[in-house]
C-alpha cells in the first residue's frame, strides 16, 4: 500500500473513529465463525481488504474479499472506501473462509452487491487463482475484459507484472500519456501501434497545434481510428499534478525523477493550489515547455488559445492572414475566393479552393490560428483586431454587445455591411442547408425563391463560392456549400438528402457526442455498417470534418 492510501485512510479513519463511538476496548480477533453476520467497516487496508467492528459486538476483524484480489490498484481502493467506509455490511462464508492468520475470506454484501463481482465488473480487481473457487466469477470478469475498463485498458508488457498474467496480456494501467508534452520516445514506446514515425507527425502537429481534446489526436496523419481506440483510454491532454502517477509526470517533457519526487512530497503536505506553484520546484525553461498542459483539477478539454493570433478566413486582410503563418499565396487564395456575398461556414472549405495552396493539413495546423466568424464579446483582443484593424478592435473589444446591430455606433454603415454576417453575440445560431444536396422543397423553406433554386439547381455543384449564380448575402447565414460533420446541425444533415434516412442521421448524432470523426474513411464506416454506401458516395464531396 503506498503511502498517499495510509494518509487518506488515516485521515478517513480518525473522523469516523469519533462519529461512529467505536468502543476503546474493543477486542481484536482473528477467525470470523458465523456464517453470516453483519458489521460495519472501519478501515479499508487495500483495494480488496477491509476491516470490520461485528455488530453486536466490540469485535473487530480483518476480511479479505472472496475470489479477487486488487494487485495494489489505486482506483481500487478509492471505490471501497468511497463505497464502504463506515457504511454497514453483510459479511457471507462460501466454502474455506478462514486460513489461519488474520484474513477472514468472505463475501461482503452491501446494498444487495455482491463487492468482489463489484471489483471485477469495473475492473478494479482480477481473479484471485489461489482460491479454487474462484470460477465462478470468470464471467464477471470478463465483462471489464470485453469493455476495456479499469485494469483492462491497455496493452503493454511494462505493466504484466501487475496482474501476473504474463508478458503481453491485456492489464491495468490507471496512468495517462499527455500528449501534449510527452517525448517522441514515450509516444513510441507507451502508445499501442504508434510508429516512429507515426510519433514524430504528433509532435509536428502538435507544434503548429496543440491538442485541445483527445479526439483531435485523430487529425494527426497516420493516426487512425484503429490506434485511437486503441489508446484513448490512457491518452490527456492536461495532467492533473495533484493526482498524476509518477508514470504521467513522466510524461511532462521527460521530468527527472527528483523533480517527479518533489512533486509527489509537496502535494502529499498539501495539495498545489495554483499550477504556478509548480515554479518552486521547476526551472523556467521546464515550467515554460508544460504549463498550459497541465492542471490542479481533473480537464478533459484545453482551450487556451486567449493569446493566439487569430485570422479571420472572411474578413481578416492578407497581413493579418500572413501574420498568423498562412503563406502569401495561401492568403491571396482565401481572399481572391471571397465572392459572390458567401461566407465561409467550415476550415476544411479551404482545400476546395481554385488556387490548391491550402491542404488539409495546413487546416489541421492552422485550426487555432483561423476562425470562420468572431463573437463581438469575446475575450482575445486579437480577433477582434484581425477583423476590424486595431483601432476599431479597440473600440469594439471596450464594449459590451447585446445585438450585432449595435457596430453601428462604432462604425461605419459600409464597414458594417462587410462584417454584419461574420460576426455574432456570445453564441453562434446559424443553422445552414447545404444548396449541393439540399430539395427545392428544404431551399422554400429558407426562403430561396423558385428562380434562385432553379439557378443552384443548373449550376451544381457549387465547388466554391465563385461558381456561385448570384450574389446570397441575403442568405448567406443560412447556406452552405460544405457540411462540417462533426457540427451540422439535424436540419443541415437532413438536407444531405440521396437516400439519408432519420436513422442514419440519430446514430452520425449519437456517434459524435463523444467522439468525433477524424477523416472520410471514418464517415464511410458509420455509412456502410448502416447499409448506406451507396448514399455516402453521393453526398461525400460536399462533407468535410472540420
Amino acid at each position: 500500500m503506498n503511502f498517499s492510501k495510509k494518509i487518506i485512510s488515516f485521515i478517513l479513519v480518525s473522523i469516523l473513529v469519533s462519529s461512529i463511538n467505536i468502543d476503546v476496548f474493543s477486542k481484536e480477533i482473528n477467525e470470523i465463525k458465523e456464517s453470516s453476520v453483519a458489521a460495519t467497516v472501519i478501515q479499508v487496508l487495500d483495494g480488496d481488504t477491509i476491516k470490520v467492528q461485528i455488530s453486536g459486538s466490540n469485535n473487530i476483524a480483518y476480511v479479505k474479499l472472496k475470489g479477487v484480489d486488487s494487485k495494489g490498484f489505486d482506483d481500487a481502493f478509492e471505490y471501497l472506501t468511497n463505497e464502504l467506509l463506515g457504511q454497514k455490511v453483510v459479511l457471507i462464508k462460501d466454502g474455506l473462509s478462514y486460513k489461519g492468520g488474520k484474513l477472514n475470506y468472505m463475501n461482503v454484501l452491501f446494498n444487495g452487491k455482491n463487492m468482489s463481482r463489484e471489483l471485477l465488473i469495473n475492473g478494479l480487481a482480477v481473479i484471485d487463482k489461489t482460491q479454487s473457487s474462484s470460477n465462478y466469477l470468470l464471467a464477471y470478469e470478463n465483462i471489464a475484459k470485453g469493455e476495456l475498463l479499469g485494469m483492462w485498458a491497455y496493452t503493454s508488457d511494462t505493466y504484466s507484472s501487475i496482474t501476473g498474467e504474463g508478458v503481453g496480456s491485456t492489464v491495468y494501467t490507471s496512468d495517462r500519456v499527455n500528449i501534449n508534452t510527452a517525448s517522441r520516445n514515450q509516444l513510441q514506446k507507451l502508445l499501442k501501434g504508434v510508429s516512429s514515425d507515426l510519433a514524430r507527425e504528433i509532435i509536428r502537429y502538435r507544434e503548429k497545434n496543440p491538442f485541445s481534446n483527445i479526439q483531435e489526436i485523430k487529425f494527426v496523419k497516420g493516426f487512425t481510428k484503429k490506434v485511437f481506440e486503441d489508446n484513448k483510454r490512457i491518452l490527456t491532454v492536461s495532467t492533473n499534478i495533484n493526482k498524476a502517477s509518477e508514470f504521467e509526470l513522466r510524461t511532462l517533457d521527460e521530468l527527472s525523477d527528483d523533480k517527479i519526487r518533489k512533486i509527489l512530497d509537496k502535494r502529499s503536505d498539501r495539495e498545489f493550489s495554483s499550477v504556478y506553484e509548480l515554479r518552486d520546484i521547476l526551472t523556467k525553461q521546464e515550467y515554460d515547455k508544460i504549463y498550459q498542459y497541465v492542471s490542479i483539477k481533473d480537464e478533459i478539454s484545453i482551450y487556451d488559445n486567449m493569446g493566439y493570433s487569430v485570422a479571420n478566413i472572411n474578413g481578416s486582410s492578407r497581413n493579418y492572414l500572413t501574420g498568423v503563418g498562412l503563406t502569401y499565396s495561401m492568403a491571396d487564395d482565401i481572399i481572391n475566393s471571397r465572392k459572390n456575398g458567401y461566407t465561409y461556414k467550415t476550415l476544411m472549405e479551404l482545400t476546395k479552393l481554385n488556387g490548391k495552396h491550402i491542404s488539409e493539413e495546413n487546416v489541421h495546423f492552422f485550426e487555432d490560428n483561423l476562425n470562420t466568424f468572431i463573437d463581438l464579446n469575446t475575450n482575445n483582443r486579437n480577433e477582434l483586431d484581425s477583423l476590424f484593424g486595431w483601432a476599431t478592435g479597440k473600440k469594439v473589444y471596450d464594449k459590451t454587445f447585446k445585438s450585432v446591430e449595435e457596430l453601428k455606433s462604432i462604425i461605419t454603415l459600409s464597414e458594417y455591411d462587410r462584417v454584419k454576417n461574420i460576426v455574432y453575440i456570445d453564441k453562434l445560431n446559424h443553422q445552414y442547408i447545404n444548396i449541393n444536396t439540399a430539395t427545392k422543397e428544404q431551399m422554400q423553406n429558407e426562403n430561396l425563391n423558385i428562380d434562385e433554386i432553379n439557378k443552384i439547381i443548373n449550376k451544381r455543384p457549387i465547388t466554391n463560392s465563385d461558381k456561385l449564380p448570384f450574389n446570397v448575402s441575403h442568405i448567406t447565414n443560412k447556406i452552405s456549400l460544405y457540411t462540417n460533420i462533426n457540427t451540422a446541425s439535424e436540419k443541415e444533415l437532413k438536407s444531405l438528402n440521396n437516400g439519408i434516412s432519420n436513422s442514419l442521421i440519430s446514430k452520425i448524432i449519437e456517434y459524435r457526442k463523444n467522439d468525433n470523426f477524424g477523416s472520410l474513411d471514418e464517415v464511410y464506416e458509420l455509412f456502410k455498417i448502416n447499409g448506406a454506401s451507396s448514399v455516402y458516395y453521393k453526398i461525400k464531396d460536399f462533407i468535410v470534418i472540420r
